[in-house]
């Protein structure tokens, strides 16, 4: 499972995420989706901790 909890980041004066919350169960199918420049990327890149978030909370 991944659970990602007021996940944050910003560049600079940029807020690429503000407080990202989800949840994704075992044995589930889980996409994200969104328009360029929604923070589809950024979000795997600090799920895969290639990059450290700004702020955050909680992140199992």
């Amino acid at each position: 499972m991944l659970e990602v909890q007021n996940l944050s980041k910003s560049f600079g004066d940029l807020l690429a995420l503000d407080n990202l919350n989800f949840t994704a169960e075992p044995g589930k199918i889980f996409g994200i989706i969104g328009r360029n420049g929604a923070g589809k990327s950024t979000t795997f890149r600090l799920i895969l901790k290639i990059i450290e978030p700004t702020k955050r909370k909680n992140f199992i």
